[in-house]
Parts: C-alpha cells; structure tokens; sequence
C-alpha cells in the first residue's frame, strides 16, 4: 500500500482523481459544470503543482481547471495535509469576487463540491507560473512586480465583509509552520542537503545548530500563527503568479488566512531577492507597497530572512540559479533579518 492509498482510506466517500480514471467526467455532469449535451475532448495537466492535483478539461463550449486537494501533497505523497484547504482557496475566491479590482487577477469559480474537495474555476488560458525568474538569466521586469505589489497593497488595505465567515485555516497552518520554523533546524530530519547541491548540508549545519537563531524563529513562527486583522495570500511567491496572455494572475491562495501583513511581502520580497534582483532595486520596487496601518519593519525583515532560511535549507526546494557561495552569502544576510532586522532595510 502507498502512502497515498493510506490516506484515500480514512476518506471512503470521496473520490479522488487521477488521469487513468474517467470518475472525473462523472462529477462533471452530475455537478452541472458541463452541461448534457456537451462532449469532453481532452484533459491535460496545467502545469506542475505543488500540494494538489490539477486538470485542464475541454469541451466543446469551455475549457475549465478542475483542482482537488487530497489528504497528503501531490509532489510529495508520503507527507500528510489537511484535505480541507481547498475549502478555504474557494472561501478566498468568494471574499473577493464582489470587489471588480480582484477580476482583473483571480479566476471565476464554476463550481465546488466539498464531498470531493473539488473545485471548478475558469480557465485563465495557456501560461507559465513565474519560477523561471530564479535563472539569473531570466529576471522578472520591474513592471510585473510593480503589478504583483499592486496586488498585495489592495488586498492588504481593502476590508473584506464576512471576515468572522473565512476559515481560519488551522490545520494547513501548522503544516506551513512546521516546514518554516522547524523542520529545516532539526539536526537530522531525514533529507540530505547534499543531494540538492554538493556542500550544502555542511553549510546549512552553522544554523541548525544555532540556539539563538532557533529560538527567535520559534518566537516568529508564534507570531505566524495568531489571527491577524488583514487577509492575506498565504503562499505569495512565483510559484502563485502566473503568466498568461491577458497579464499577470494570481492562483493558489489555499494558504489564505487573517494574519500579519508582514509575512505575505516578506515572502515576496524573500523571493525576489533569491531571484537575483538587488537590494537597491528591490528598496526602490518596495517602495511602492501601501504599508497597512501598524505595519512594523523588523517583522516583515524577520519573516524575509525566515523565507529564504527554509527555501534554501528546508524540504520545498526551488530551481536557484545560486552556487554554494552565493547561497552561503544568502543564508548569512537571512539570519542578520532574523537576529538584527533594524540594519536590514528593505522597505
């Protein structure tokens, strides 16, 4: 038995999907997200995911992404996560459909079945998410992030209605905190750094074994877990922003809770310095994010260091374009944003 099949068995009643199965096509009809007298063509992957399984289905009168969260991650079976979250990406969805502002970035939803954790959204078309940035080669042009930083300034300063109504998101949560503020510190947590990059593992040791370092990321990953007043991505890194014909969108917010600003734009800004844009140009480029009100500094540099801390030394590893040298130099200056944020200015 697989890990996965482990875990489809405490959920008897859901039917989860795969591409060698045509269980999909039935709750496509039985959902009415295609109608009777539609003939499915072809399915085909979208591209590559992360936590869960995702199709792009056509019709003869629509094309539509069918996305299902399971009870472990899809890149990596043997891990488990709340099967849940897709609810809370349909909750996000829903928050912000009444707002226009939001329509020019986020996918319409066709439909959802929770039985299923099956969600139904328009197909934004042919794209690419924004991975290729890492490729020192390939930076992102100023003018996308200047649309990605509009993004996160609205839906960090626009109050939403139903607040009291939007999961908390407790489980998936923890999860994330686990792979952020913990598991990249344990001394010997099973994955071996060396198989990344010749050297690594030795290199990430000088903060495994760092007591101070430690002890101020669990004070963080406290932080990261209490309910905030803003409604945040959850996930805002390349891998959620996609490229597509009409413009940039923005997928994926099954992380999606009420928390600290500051972890949403630290995330980002984290990103796009493991992208190769410099400290000046990324000041200047930040400089353009409506900071919220109570919006402190030294918290948003502490959940950057953080960020770029797991991405290099954790389990979700990234396509860097980094030597051992530069990553060496970068998990440095992420540990003065952890210890000495004050001397760490960003935005």
């Amino acid at each position: 038995m697989t890990p996965a099949d482990k875990f489809k068995s405490l959920f008897p009643k859901a039917v989860f999907l795969d591409f060698s199965t045509q269980d999909w096509v039935k709750i496509l009809y039985q959902n009415s997200w295609v109608g009777p007298s539609d003939t499915i063509l072809s399915i085909e992957k979208p591209g590559e995911g992360n936590m869960n399984f995702v199709v792009r289905v056509k019709t003869t009168s629509k094309t539509i992404i069918l996305k299902q969260s399971r009870p472990w991650v899809e890149k990596y079976p043997q891990v488990a996560a709340p099967v849940e979250r897709v609810t809370v990406e349909a909750g996000f969805y829903e928050a912000v459909s009444n707002d226009d502002f939001y329509k020019r970035f986020c996918p319409r939803i066709i439909g959802f079945d929770p039985a299923h954790f099956l969600l139904a959204m328009e197909d934004l078309g042919h794209g690419a998410d924004c991975t290729a940035m890492y490729n020192r080669n390939n930076p992102m042009p100023d003018e996308e992030v200047s649309v990605l930083i509009e993004f996160i300034s609205h839906l960090h300063n626009t109050p939403l209605p139903n607040k009291e109504r939007f999961p908390d998101n407790t489980p998936l949560k923890k999860l994330n905190h686990t792979h952020i503020f913990h598991f990249p510190y344990l001394e010997e947590n099973g994955f071996n750094l060396d198989t990344v990059q010749e050297g690594l593992q030795r290199e990430s040791m000088k903060y495994k074994t760092n007591e101070v370092l430690k002890d101020n990321l669990t004070d963080l990953g406290k932080v990261y877990l209490q309910t905030g007043d803003i409604l945040l991505h959850g996930d805002y890194y390349p891998g959620s922003w996609l490229r597509t014909p009409s413009g940039i969108k923005i997928i994926d917010p099954e992380f999606s809770h009420y928390g600290r600003a500051e972890f949403d734009i630290g995330v980002m800004a984290a990103h796009l310095l493991m992208g190769h844009v410099k400290i000046a140009q990324l000041t200047e480029l930040m400089g353009r994010y409506r900071m919220p009100a109570e919006f402190n500094r030294s918290l948003f540099s502490r959940f950057c260091g953080a960020e770029i801390l797991r991405r290099i030394i954790g389990l979700a590893q990234l396509p860097l374009d980094l030597s051992l040298s530069e990553k060496s130099v970068m998990l440095r200056r992420a540990e003065q944003m952890i210890l000495h944020p004050e001397t760490q200015t960003i935005i």
